[in-house]
């Protein structure tokens, strides 16, 4: 038996889509910490994967996060990463 994803997220609202961000900012302390807090805690948005590497100057990573495809659209999410400090870019990976 295969296994499979299953969402978290009421399906009530329109489909399900998982986004993967691209994020480049400066190497600082905390920076991964405050990409994670910016996520909303509100069961509406799920962090599935977080990767990053820093070397003291620059940190670079992707983010992929559960969400529902209208909130996608929205670019709420995008509009918070993008006020981090130190935050350089972020773009959605296709």
């Amino acid at each position: 038996m295969r296994p499979f994803l299953t969402s978290s997220l009421p399906d009530t609202q329109g489909h399900v889509a998982h986004v993967t961000y691209q994020l480049a900012g400066f190497d600082r302390l905390n920076f991964v910490s405050d990409i994670t807090s910016t996520v909303p805690q509100d069961g509406s948005y799920t962090i599935r994967a977080i990767y990053f590497e820093g070397d003291g100057v620059q940190a670079t990573g992707l983010l992929t996060v559960q969400m529902r495809e209208e909130q996608r659209a929205q670019g709420f999410l995008v509009n918070r990463l993008k006020s981090i400090q130190g935050m350089v870019s972020v773009r959605e990976v296709q």
